[in-house]
């Protein structure tokens, strides 16, 4: 087995990094050369030849007896914890990933190593390992991203902007220009830029230079916006006649103010449990007459950190529920998690996107 350690170029300057590589064969081009560079005397690198600005599709590294062994080259301008999961799963379970960007951060890189990934970035930070041909390397670059300048996005989605900007890209289809997205989320004209520059960074859509937003890949969208957005605090209540009872009162009542999601508001399964978001849970566990608990429970409410969860509402059987793209965001993560569910509903809305994204226009 072959074992490179490359210790001495250690962090990569800012003023030393050079231009930041936006193309996907800029990225795989830097990431590369510093690969090629630390790989042992006789071992050589080989790729196919894409079309530009696009990367190779598939990475060749060559032992000095001919064994070679083959990555899936997975270009990205940025790579996020929230991120990893998806890329594993998006590999089969017998192909190894070499993941290029422009900067990979050191929880991300240590998540990469976790699940076994190849990576490089434009800093020199890398990591390449195979067993057959046997092979180890590892060099350090860049402890901090050297093109991200004061003020630029933390690069998470979180908070009510981008609460606002996700759920506004996600329920419409169609090009939209960034004016007309202020206009439709509701978030301020620097929060929504800040928003839409992450998303592009993250290639979760993509948008013509200083013009129109182009394509939304709505659900790895909804998938990254579930992994960062911050966890609803809940209460608990007992529903004396049980939950049916309750979905039948809440269909009644319009006075009350709520948004059911969760497993209740798809038709994946009979829910064992209410779930809904309202802004005063006291309030609404008086009107219908719950009583709290610590433990369990018939219904859970969540304290909403953004009224967008009251945007774009369905109703479905005279309940009111979140908008569809909601629910399944809910589904993947937080107090109503449900993964089964978010499959079966996942699976419903790709299947016919026009029946719940309106369109911008």
């Amino acid at each position: 087995m072959v074992d490179v350690t490359q210790q001495d170029t250690l962090a990569v300057a800012e003023n030393s990094a050079g231009p930041r590589p936006e193309r996907h064969i800029d990225i795989y081009r830097r990431a590369a050369a510093g690969l090629e560079a630390c790989l042992p005397l006789g071992w050589s690198l080989s790729a196919d030849r894409p079309r530009s600005p696009e990367a190779p599709r598939r990475l060749l590294v060559t032992a000095p007896d001919g064994e070679s062994v083959s990555f899936a080259v997975i270009p990205s301008r940025g790579v996020l914890s929230g991120d990893v999961a998806r890329i594993t799963a998006e590999l089969s379970e017998s192909d190894r990933g070499f993941v290029c960007a422009h900067y990979l951060s050191d929880p991300v890189r240590r998540q990469l190593d976790q699940h076994g990934i190849s990576y490089a970035d434009a800093t020199g930070n890398l990591a390449l390992v195979a067993t057959r041909p046997a092979i180890w390397v590892r060099n350090r670059g860049a402890d901090a991203d050297p093109w991200r300048g004061p003020g630029r996005p933390s690069g998470v989605l979180t908070g009510e902007p981008s609460d606002r900007v996700v759920r506004a890209l996600a329920d419409h289809t169609g090009e939209i220009t960034v004016p007309e997205l202020i206009k439709l989320s509701g978030a301020s004209t620097g929060a929504t830029y800040r928003v839409v520059e992450v998303l592009v960074e993250r290639e979760l859509i993509r948008r013509i230079p200083r013009g129109a937003i182009t394509e939304v890949r709505w659900e790895p969208m909804l998938r990254a916006w579930a992994a960062d957005r911050k966890v609803c605090a809940v209460r608990r209540f007992a529903a004396p006649d049980g939950v049916a009872a309750i979905r039948e009162r809440l269909a009644e009542h319009i006075d009350i103010p709520y948004a059911l999601t969760g497993v209740g508001a798809t038709d994946y399964a009979q829910p064992a449990v209410v779930e809904v978001y309202a802004d005063d849970p006291d309030e609404f566990a008086s009107a219908l007459g719950l009583r709290p608990v610590e433990r369990g429970g018939d219904v859970v409410v969540a304290i909403p950190w953004s009224p967008v969860v009251f945007d774009r509402m369905d109703r479905h059987g005279g309940l009111r529920r979140v908008a569809p793209s909601h629910v399944y965001a809910d589904l993947l993560s937080g107090p109503f998690r449900n993964a089964d569910a978010a499959e079966h509903l996942v699976t419903q809305l790709t299947a016919d996107d026009a029946r719940w994204r309106r369109p911008v226009r």
